[in-house]
């Protein structure tokens, strides 16, 4: 049990050395002496009773009790700043940072409303976008974001997070529009070419999986990981090689017309996209009524009459 309080500074040096990799550049970036984070780290770890830090040749990297701290050290911080943030909304009407990351289909077929029409509801406020992929939410656990909408976490998150279903959909293959498998209908006929993905491949379509493994265990093809779902169809584009996204995106304008979506049999795999948020933390402020804006521009981009809203909505099932 832990008798004396931690303090802030404390944590604030231990994100700082985690962040920078060093003691030096920590007090850098905190504008305080090597010699004063050095005792503030050495103080925090005989208050906790546990050796947060490891010191190696390439650098000072968190012990697993040092991990388990910083996400609540993170946490902390970003309740104080959204605390400060919501204080000056009610005193000064200024809104701070929304935080979030957001599934690549919503990026490229809804968020461009919504950001329209939040803007002009609240131009004071900033926002600050990432793209999700993947079912790995730690920056919103250890608030870093406020919220994100994406795929269902993981179920040892399930402690810590809520996610709230709004659209399930079902995934493509794609290639470039002229890739010799242009007129595949089966999964048998993509064998031999390599993948390009941005997902793990627990979250692959089983048949998928099964062909891939199957391949990459004959030295048949090879697996190539984009961490960003542009960044993969860019690579597509170029190439032979497949990779597999919502068919959401393919509907999406920028996609529509430069790639092929492969109409393949046995290829059924549901995703589903959450808005994942803190458990026991209701949003609050700028966060709240961005989401609010989102929930009202996509309900009226569902019933639109724009033939690409039409094609977007036609591949999802609101939850």
């Amino acid at each position: 049990m832990i008798s004396e309080q931690l303090k802030l500074h404390q944590l604030d040096c231990l994100i700082a050395v985690s962040d920078n990799g060093s003691v030096r550049r920590a007090a850098d970036r905190l504008g305080r002496s090597p010699t004063a984070v050095s005792n503030a780290l050495r103080e925090l770890e005989r208050v906790v009773g546990a050796v947060l830090l490891e010191r190696r040749a390439d650098g000072v990297v968190t012990t697993d009790a040092g991990k388990t701290l910083l996400a609540h050290a993170r946490l902390i911080f970003g309740q104080l700043q959204r605390a400060s943030e919501d204080v000056a909304q009610l005193t000064f009407r200024r809104g701070g940072t929304i935080r979030m990351a957001i599934t690549p289909w919503l990026i490229d077929g809804v968020l461009p409303q919504v950001i329209n029409v939040f803007r002009a509801q609240r131009p004071d406020v900033q926002l600050d976008v990432a793209e999700h992929l993947g079912v790995d939410y730690s920056a919103v656990r250890n608030g870093q974001l406020d919220f994100a909408l994406g795929p269902l976490p993981d179920d040892s998150l399930n402690h810590a997070l809520d996610a709230r279903p709004l659209y399930t959909y079902s995934f493509a293959v794609v290639c470039r529009r002229d890739h010799p498998a242009a007129n595949a209908r089966s999964i048998a006929e993509l064998e031999g070419y390599d993948w390009l993905l941005s997902r793990s491949m627990n979250q692959v379509a089983p048949a998928i999986c099964a062909l891939i493994e199957a391949q990459v265990e004959d030295h048949a093809c090879h697996v190539h990981y984009a961490r960003s779902v542009h960044a993969a169809l860019a690579l597509v584009r170029c190439t032979d090689m497949l990779s597999i996204i919502p068919w959401p995106l393919v509907e999406a304008p920028d996609t529509r017309h430069r790639y092929l979506a492969l109409h393949l049999d046995a290829l059924a795999h549901d995703g589903t996209t959450c808005v994942v948020t803190r458990r026991y933390e209701p949003l609050q402020g700028a966060a709240f009524a961005f989401l609010e804006t989102f929930h009202q521009v996509a309900r009226e981009l569902a019933a639109s009459a724009d033939p690409n809203m039409r094609r977007i909505f036609r591949m999802v099932e609101a939850e």
